[in-house]
C-alpha cells in the first residue's frame, strides 16, 4: 500500500533519486526552442532553492498558515516558490500570470478579487508585475508584502516545523471561467491520495523511467498536479514547455515528446485539435511519438472526432490509438477522478440526442437518427466512488443521467473562507460537481454542466452540444463559439450563439448556416447569432470557453441598448 507523503517529504525523497525537471526555453522572439538552452534541475537543486525561499519567507514576518499567492509565469520559479512556501508552513496559492494577449485591466480586477476574498498576506511575482500588484494593496487590506522571486535568496538551511498530512498543502484558484475565482483548499493528505491513485497500478502505472512532458501552466491543476507533482512523487522526470510556445507552435509539444522520448502527456481536447489543424505536413518529418504510451485527455468536454483525427494524423509519426487515455476530474478533487483502462484507447458510444436530459435514460441512437457521441472517462480510482444523483439527491441507476458526485480521500477540504459555498458543494463527504453524466458498465460518460443547461419550451439543451455542432462549420473560428440561454423580463427565453468568424464566409451566409445547423441537429431555433471580432470569446488557461463571462458581457451590452 502506498505511503502518503507531504509535499516537502516527497521532494526530500525525490532529491535522493537523481531525477528532476527539464525546463524548455523559447529563443528570442518566441521562436522554436533550442535544446541547448533547455535547463535541467535535479530535485536536489529544486529542494536547495526552495529552502532558500522558505527561510526568506519566514524572515519576512509572515505567520504560519498565512496565504502566499504565486504570480509567476516561469515554471522553475513557480515550483521553487511553491515548495518553499510549503516547507515554511505557509499556504501557497496558484494564480495565473498574464500573457501577452491578456486584457490587463480585466486580469488585475480578477486578481484583486482573488487576493481580497482569500485574505492573502503576500504575493511572490516578477519585477515587471510587482508595481501593478503593489498597487492592489490599496484594495486588499490583508496584503502586506509583494515580493519578487529574485529577492527570496536567504542562505539555504534545513527547515524545522514542517507541515503535516492534515495541514493545507495549497489553494488552487479556479481558472477564471467566472468573474469570481474560488480558492479550492487541498490538504497534503488529499494531494498525496490523488497523486498516488494517478501514479498507481490502476492509473498510469508510472515508473522511474517514465518521462512526463507538458505545456499547461502551473496555475492549472493538470499542469501543477499532473506534470509538477506526479513525476516528483514517482521520482521520475518531467519536462515543461512554456504555454505560449505551444499556443504559437503546437508542433513544439510533439517535438519535445520526440527529443525526450516522452511517455506520458496530458492535454485538454483543444490541444489535440490544435495539433491536427496547425501542424503542417512538412513538420511531421522527424517526429517520433512511439514512446508516448499515455496520451491523456481531460479538463474539458472530450470530442471523439478530435481524438480520432489526432490518432490518424500522427500515426505515421509512431503514435498509437491505444495510447489515448480519456479521463474525468476537477480541481475540487485535486485533479483526476476516473481513468480509462491503459492500452484500450478511447471508447465512445452514440446516444440519442433527445435523451440527454436530467433523469432521462441515455439510449443508443437508432440507425439514421440524430445522436451525440460521448467518450467514456473510465472508472473511479480504488478507494474512491462515483454516483449519479437526481435533482432530489437520490442515486440513479445505470444509464440514467444526473449530477455526478464524488467521494473519497481526494475530495477537497472546501473553498477558502467560503463556508456556505463549501456546505453547498460538499455534503456528507460527497462532492457535488455540477456536471451531468451517467454510468454504463461502471464507466463514466459526461454530458455537460447542469448549471449551463438551456431550457426552451420545456426542453433542455447542453450548450457544449450546440457549440460542437457549430464549431465544425466552414467560416467559424474553431474553439471560439459560445452558446447560452438568456432571460429578459416579460419575454420568453432566448437562445444566443456568439461566434468568431475566420473571414472565409460572408457574415449573413454564416449566420444562416449556424441557424440551419442547430435547427437540423436539434430542432432548435437560435434567436440571435452574434458574430464578434477575433479575441472576443475568451478562454481560460485550461482552454475552456468563458461562457458565463461572455453571457454577462452580452447581457450588459443589451441592457445599455
Amino acid at each position: 500500500m502506498s505511503r502518503l507523503r507531504t509535499l516537502p517529504q516527497a521532494l526530500a525523497e525525490a532529491a535522493r533519486a537523481g531525477c528532476g525537471y527539464t525546463f524548455v526555453h523559447s529563443a528570442a522572439g518566441g521562436a522554436s526552442p533550442d535544446p541547448s538552452i533547455e535547463t535541467f534541475r535535479s530535485y536536489a537543486d529544486i529542494q536547495t532553492r526552495a529552502q532558500r525561499i522558505a527561510r526568506s519567507l519566514r524572515e519576512s514576518g509572515l505567520r504560519r498558515g498565512d496565504l502566499v499567492a504565486l504570480v509567476l509565469p516561469d515554471a522553475e520559479q513557480f515550483l521553487t516558490a511553491f515548495f518553499g512556501a510549503s516547507m515554511a508552513s505557509f499556504v501557497p496559492a496558484s494564480l495565473f500570470a498574464p500573457s501577452a494577449t491578456t486584457e490587463l485591466r480585466r486580469y488585475f480586477d480578477l486578481t484583486a478579487n482573488a487576493l481580497r476574498s482569500s485574505g492573502a498576506s503576500a504575493v511572490v511575482t516578477t519585477p515587471g508585475l510587482r508595481p501593478e500588484l503593489e498597487a492592489l494593496r490599496a484594495t486588499c487590506p490583508a496584503l502586506s508584502l509583494v515580493l519578487t522571486w529574485e529577492s527570496l535568496d536567504a542562505p539555504a538551511a534545513e527547515i524545522d516545523a514542517l507541515p503535516g498530512l492534515d495541514d493545507i498543502a495549497f489553494v488552487q484558484f479556479t481558472s477564471g471561467s467566472t468573474s469570481a475565482p474560488k480558492g479550492i483548499v487541498l490538504s497534503h493528505r488529499n494531494v498525496a491520495a490523488n497523486v498516488d491513485a494517478i501514479n498507481g497500478p490502476s492509473g498510469l502505472a508510472i515508473g522511474v523511467d517514465d518521462v512526463a512532458v507538458g505545456w499547461l501552466p502551473l496555475s492549472h491543476d493538470m499542469g501543477l498536479v499532473g506534470l509538477g507533482l506526479g513525476p516528483l512523487y514517482a521520482a521520475s522526470h518531467g519536462v515543461f514547455l512554456p504555454p505560449h510556445l505551444f499556443a504559437r507552435r503546437p508542433v513544439e509539444w510533439l517535438r519535445a515528446l520526440t527529443r525526450h522520448r516522452g511517455t506520458i502527456s496530458f492535454s485538454p481536447n483543444f490541444g489535440y485539435d490544435l495539433c491536427v489543424r496547425r501542424v503542417k505536413d512538412r513538420e511531421l518529418d522527424g517526429l517520433d511519438l512511439s514512446a508516448w504510451r499515455i496520451a491523456g485527455c481531460g479538463a474539458e468536454p472530450i470530442h471523439a472526432q478530435t481524438l480520432e483525427a489526432f490518432a490518424e494524423r500522427f500515426a505515421r509519426s509512431g503514435f498509437r490509438r491505444t495510447s489515448l487515455f480519456p479521463s474525468y476530474g476537477l480541481a475540487e478533487h485535486v485533479l483526476a477522478a476516473s481513468f480509462s483502462p491503459r492500452g484500450r484507447g478511447a471508447r465512445s458510444e452514440v446516444v440519442a440526442e433527445e435523451g440527454l436530459e436530467h433523469e432521462r435514460v441515455a439510449r443508443p441512437a437508432c440507425d439514421g437518427s440524430a445522436g451525440i457521441t460521448l467518450v467514456s472517462c473510465g472508472r473511479p480510482f480504488p478507494g474512491h466512488e462515483i454516483r449519479i444523483l437526481n435533482e432530489d439527491g437520490q442515486p440513479l441507476p445505470e444509464r440514467s443521467i444526473g449530477e455526478i458526485v464524488l467521494s473519497g480521500p481526494s475530495v477537497m477540504l472546501g473553498y477558502y473562507k467560503h463556508d456556505a459555498l463549501t456546505r453547498q458543494t460538499v455534503r456528507d463527504g460527497w462532492l457535488r460537481t455540477g456536471d451531468l453524466g451517467y454510468l454504463a458498465g461502471g464507466e463514466l460518460f459526461v454530458c455537460g454542466r447542469a448549471k449551463d443547461i438551456i431550457i426552451v419550451h420545456g426542453r433542455k439543451y447542453h450548450p457544449q452540444d450546440l457549440e460542437w455542432a457549430v464549431d465544425d462549420l466552414a467560416g467559424v473560428r474553431r474553439g471560439r463559439v459560445v452558446a447560452f440561454g438568456t432571460t429578459e423580463a416579460g419575454r420568453p427565453d432566448r437562445v444566443v450563439i456568439v461566434a468568431e468568424p475566420n473571414g472565409t464566409v460572408a457574415a449573413e451566409t454564416l449566420q444562416q448556416a449556424i441557424r440551419q445547423q442547430v435547427s437540423d441537429l436539434f430542432g432548435l431555433y437560435v434567436d440571435e447569432v452574434a458574430l464578434v471580432p477575433s479575441g472576443t470569446v475568451g478562454r481560460t488557461t485550461s482552454g475552456k470557453v468563458r461562457r458565463s463571462e461572455t453571457r454577462a458581457r452580452y447581457e450588459g451590452l443589451r441592457a445599455e441598448g
